[in-house]
């Protein structure tokens, strides 16, 4: 009896060694696993055994490459979007300052060559045109300032004005 129960409490304190021994890899396995996430620096882990754990520790290193790899591209491919974007913003507000210049420019010749040209109509056209250069040299100048976005700008606008000017352009 006394032999038989020493033997019994040999084989447990042997098999909780050995499981022991078998389940610490998995365990570091699994809580490297767990750690993964996205945008965060994933640790390789390190196992000197060549047995199936070893295999599994060698596709969870190359997983972890691979997962970094792919991060890095799509952080890349956001940062090419993001120019996009912003070179078809940045070409869209140059355009709108000059599409009401070059009709400026179109009426005043329009007017020279008919003869109708006065100098309030010229102070007018070379007023509307200095403000619109001046509306394109401020889009250069913010798109060079591109690291510090640009602040807005609140102003009062004479909006009677603008539409006076606005209507004499399609008349």
């Amino acid at each position: 009896l006394n032999f038989t129960l020493l033997l019994i409490l040999l084989t447990m304190s042997i098999t909780v060694f050995i499981s022991g021994r078998l389940t610490t890899p998995l365990s570091m396995l699994s809580g490297g696993l767990a750690s993964v996430e996205l945008g965060k620096k994933i640790e390789h882990l390190s196992y000197k055994g060549k047995d199936e754990i070893g295999d599994l520790v060698k596709q969870y290193n190359r997983m972890v490459d691979e997962l970094e790899e792919s991060a890095n591209k799509l952080a890349d491919s956001e940062r090419e979007y993001a120019w996009r974007e912003m070179a078809k913003q940045t070409a869209h507000e140059i355009k709108n300052p000059l599409t009401p210049m070059k009709l400026n420019v179109q009426h005043l010749q329009r007017a020279l060559g008919e003869g109708v040209a006065d100098a309030a109509m010229v102070e007018r056209i070379s007023s509307t045109l200095i403000e619109q250069i001046d509306s394109l040299i401020a889009i250069a100048n913010e798109f060079s300032d591109f690291a510090k976005m640009p602040k807005t700008k609140s102003s009062r606008l004479e909006l009677v004005s603008k539409l006076h000017n606005l209507m004499q352009l399609f008349e």
